[in-house]
C-alpha cells in the first residue's frame, strides 16, 4: 500500500494523456445511460448576512470590504428582499434556496440588534425559521453558514435538502503569521473536519470541495481529498466535491506568488476524479472556467453546481452566470447530456436517515408540479 508521499509523486507525474485515461476507465464503470450525464441544480441565493467572525485574506465578500453595490454588504437580509426573491425563483423554476451568509455573525453587535428587533434570539433562529417558510413554497434549502456544533446541524437537518461547507485546505501554514487564515478562527483545519463529519453522523448529504490557490501545494490538495474519501468511506454523507479556483478580485490584499491556472484547477479536477472514483460527484463552478468548459467535461467532471438565473455569485460578483441553454449547447456538441436535479442527489432521498419527511414532501410537490407542467 502506498503511503502519502508515494500516492502524491504518482499523481504529479500523470500526464494529462494518462489522467484522462484512467477517467475514462472509472466513467466507464457507471451505466450506460449515466456515464455522458453532466448536471445542475436550478437555484438561487440568500446572502443572509456577510458579517464574519473570519478575516480571511481572500475573501470580497466580507462586511470589512467595500462593494460597488450597497446591497452586497448586508447586516441581515430584510424581509421584503427575502419574499421578492422567493417570488421570482417561483417564477424562474428554481428548486434550489442556497442559504449563505458569513460566520457567525451575530457576535456583532448590529447583527444582534437587528434579530433583536426582529424577535429572533439568534442568527441561528432566523435561519432555521427560514428554512422551514421555504419548504412551504416548495423550495428545497441548502445551507452553508460557516461552522456550526453538532446540535445546530441537527437541528438544521429537518429542513435543509443538504449542507454545505468547503474544506478549502488543511494545510497548517494558511493560519501562520501571514498566511490567509491567519485571523480565521473557523477556518482551522480541526474545525473543518469537526463539522464535516458531525454532518456525516448525521446523515446530512453533504457538499464539500478544496479552494486552489490559496497558499496551498500540490501535495495539501492530495492529503485533502484522501480525507474526504475516508470520511465518505466511513459515513457515506459526502455527495459532491467542488473544485474551486481563486480569482483576483478589487479591495482583496492577497495577491498568490502563483495564481492558479484553469488548466491546473481542470487537472486538480481530474486527480479528484481519480481518487474519489463515482460515487461522489466532482463540480466546477462554470463561471470561473469560462472558455474551458469543453476542456472540463473532458477532466470528468459530472456537474456544474448550482446557477442561478437571477443572484449574484456573491463570492465572484464580476463572473456572471452563464446561461443554462449555453452549457446545454456546449455538452450536447461534446457527447454528453445536460439535466437538472436537485440540490440533494436522487440516491440520498430514499437511504435511510438521510432524508427527513419535511423534505420528501417538498420533492414530492415539486415533482408533482414538473409533471403538471409537461403534461399541461
Amino acid at each position: 500500500m502506498m503511503n502519502l508521499s508515494q500516492k502524491v509523486e504518482e499523481l504529479e507525474h500523470l500526464t494529462i494523456k494518462k489522467l484522462k485515461e484512467k477517467i475514462k476507465n472509472i466513467k466507464k464503470e457507471l451505466p450506460r445511460e449515466e456515464q455522458n450525464i453532466i448536471t445542475f441544480s436550478k437555484n438561487f441565493t440568500l446572502s443572509l448576512s456577510n458579517y464574519c467572525q473570519n478575516q480571511c485574506g481572500y475573501c470580497f465578500y466580507n462586511q470589512t470590504i467595500p462593494k460597488e453595490n450597497n446591497e452586497q454588504n448586508i447586516v441581515l437580509i430584510k424581509k421584503d428582499k427575502i419574499n421578492e426573491l422567493i417570488q421570482t425563483a417561483v417564477r424562474y423554476g428554481c428548486t434550489e434556496a442556497l442559504l449563505m451568509s458569513g460566520e457567525a455573525p451575530d457576535n456583532f453587535k448590529v447583527v444582534q440588534e437587528e434579530l433583536n428587533k426582529r424577535n429572533y434570539r439568534d442568527f441561528f433562529q432566523f435561519v432555521r425559521n427560514l428554512g422551514e417558510s421555504l419548504l412551504d413554497v416548495n423550495l428545497l434549502p441548502h445551507t452553508n453558514i460557516g461552522v456550526l456544533s453538532f446540535a445546530q446541524l441537527k437541528s438544521l437537518k429537518e429542513f435543509n435538502a443538504s449542507m454545505g461547507l468547503m474544506i478549502e485546505s488543511t494545510c497548517e501554514s494558511l493560519s501562520n503569521l501571514g498566511g490567509v487564515h491567519e485571523n480565521s478562527p473557523g477556518k482551522t483545519p480541526e474545525n473543518r473536519i469537526k463539522h464535516i463529519t458531525n454532518a456525516g453522523k448525521l446523515k446530512i448529504p453533504f457538499t464539500t470541495g478544496l479552494l486552489l490557490g490559496i497558499g496551498e501545494k500540490f501535495q495539501d490538495r492530495v492529503k485533502d481529498l484522501l480525507l474526504i474519501k475516508e470520511l465518505h468511506h466511513k459515513y457515506g454523507h459526502i455527495q459532491e466535491v467542488i473544485i474551486q479556483n481563486f480569482t483576483e478580485k478589487i479591495g482583496i490584499h492577497y495577491r498568490p506568488n502563483k495564481p492558479i491556472s484553469i488548466e491546473e484547477t481542470l487537472k486538480t479536477a481530474g486527480i479528484a476524479k481519480f481518487i474519489l472514483g463515482n460515487d461522489i460527484a466532482i463540480q466546477v463552478p462554470p463561471n470561473l472556467i469560462q472558455n474551458y468548459e469543453k476542456e472540463a467535461l473532458k477532466m470528468g467532471i459530472d456537474d456544474f453546481g448550482g446557477i442561478s438565473p437571477f443572484t449574484l455569485d456573491y463570492i465572484n460578483p464580476k463572473h456572471a452566470w452563464p446561461k443554462i441553454d449555453f452549457l446545454d449547447k456546449i455538452c450536447e456538441s461534446n457527447g454528453y447530456k445536460l439535466m437538472e436535479r436537485l440540490p440533494i442527489y436522487k440516491k440520498y432521498v430514499n437511504k435511510k436517515g438521510f432524508c427527513s419527511e419535511k423534505i420528501k414532501k417538498t420533492i414530492k410537490n415539486i415533482n408533482h408540479n414538473v409533471g403538471s407542467k409537461t403534461n399541461s
